[in-house]
């Protein structure tokens, strides 16, 4: 039989959607692989009675279940109490935990509220999983093949958890489940619809399956399935069909893929930005090894900037205006000659939600690359709110130059 697993998501700030549940998407990602994939997720308030409700249904009927949230030192923080008195296991105090906690606060020299002691407290037969990245242990209990996981909020405590425990424990437990193979591969160019014109789910191999993702302006593929080799030959299909639109595969993003290329050809970078705000460069700056080719870049967003900094001429600005292909030009070749980068990215449009006109509405973006002497330019207009247009405007300024370098 199958083995199938669970996830409850605990905390109020979930349900008011203050916070994002990136917890139960690395879950999602992490159980699968490890062959017994997540069925079932609930989220719920930070409730006692909630809490022991959600444990029951899961535990009758799932092999292993995980619970984030609501470990913490303060009076909301009830998880621990509540799957303790589901189990019927008393809490004793765990004097190694309480070490590890004080050490905790006196490496950042900062004063431990008593109520911390808490965080010590473990139920019955439950194994204490040490925490590294913060002060709250997590939790481990197993009875007639089945076990639990009670883990933290934080994401990144809870991943720590996750790769240090829970997989190593599971996989001795389990090591007869088959993983689920993933792969993804990123598209550009193209539009959902127009990309599944091209894919014909027949032509997969049985066992396989493709899922559409879009994201915010271009499309991601993903084929999962529990054989690799049938996964490869879908991937092969894949390529046959839309290979000319495919730039990237797993977690690659835009921006570590045009670095990727530059590093191999051995090119500088520079950018110059109006309507994106530095979005581009945020996104380069991002990657770790960026500084290897970016050497900078000017946030241009005033008129007297781009006249002063990238020595765009007034008459650009008077006769077409910030936001066209003239302009565009004039900023690519002036950051070019104040970086001296051999490759450059201008960008500049308007982004909204005002500003627009008949000829040139909200999500108008102009474009101009150079690779060395060679220029190009690029216009696009994109739909959406402010945020999302800044977003594919940066991206597409990215993801354009960089198949420009792939296809030089």
């Amino acid at each position: 039989m199958k083995l199938k697993s669970a996830v409850i998501s605990i905390g109020n700030e979930l349900l008011i959607g203050r916070t994002l549940n990136s917890n139960l998407a690395y879950l999602g990602a992490g159980m699968a692989e490890l062959g017994i994939p997540v069925a079932y997720s609930l989220t719920i308030q930070d409730d006692y009675e909630a809490i022991q409700k959600a444990v029951h249904e899961c535990w009758q009927n799932y092999d292993v279940v995980i619970s984030t949230g609501g470990l913490g030192p303060t009076q909301d923080d009830i998880t621990k109490a509540a799957i303790a008195e589901y189990f019927g296991k008393d809490m004793h105090f765990c004097e190694n935990i309480w070490q590890h906690i004080q050490d905790r606060f006196a490496h950042r020299n900062v004063t431990m509220p008593l109520s911390n002691r808490s965080q010590a407290m473990v139920p019955e037969g439950f194994e204490a999983l040490k925490n590294d990245r913060g002060t709250a242990p997590g939790l481990h209990y197993n009875t007639d093949g089945k076990h639990i996981f009670v883990l933290q909020g934080v994401p990144l405590e809870m991943r720590y958890m996750f790769e240090n425990y829970i997989k190593p424990i599971l996989k001795q437990a389990y090591h007869e489940a088959k993983g689920l193979v993933v792969r993804n591969l990123h598209t550009y160019g193209i539009a959902e619809s127009a990309l599944a014109e091209l894919l014909d789910p027949k032509e997969l191999p049985e066992g396989v399956s493709l899922a559409w993702l879009p994201q915010t302006g271009r499309v991601d593929l993903r084929l999962y399935g529990e054989d690799a080799a049938a996964i490869e030959i879908a991937e092969q299909y894949l390529h046959r069909q839309t290979g000319d639109y495919v730039w990237g595969y797993e977690d690659t993003v835009p921006a570590e893929y045009l670095l990727q290329l530059l590093k191999k050809k051995e090119y500088s970078l520079a950018v110059a930005e109006s309507c994106t705000g530095g979005l581009v460069q945020r996104f380069i700056t991002d990657i770790p090894g960026s500084s290897d080719v970016f050497l900078g870049g000017v946030v241009s967003y005033a008129n007297r900037i781009k006249a002063e900094l990238l020595k765009v001429d007034e008459s650009i600005l008077r006769s077409f205006g910030a936001v066209s292909e003239e302009c565009a030009r004039a900023m690519a070749q002036g950051i070019q000659r104040l970086l001296r980068a051999d490759v450059v990215v201008a960008v500049t449009g308007i982004a909204g939600p005002d500003g627009g006109s008949t000829d040139k509405p909200v999500g108008t973006v102009y474009y101009c690359w150079r690779i060395q002497d060679k220029e190009y330019a690029l216009h696009k207009v994109f739909n959406g709110d402010r945020e999302s247009i800044r977003y594919k405007a940066a991206e597409a300024a990215i993801l354009e130059l960089a198949n420009t370098l792939r296809n030089e």
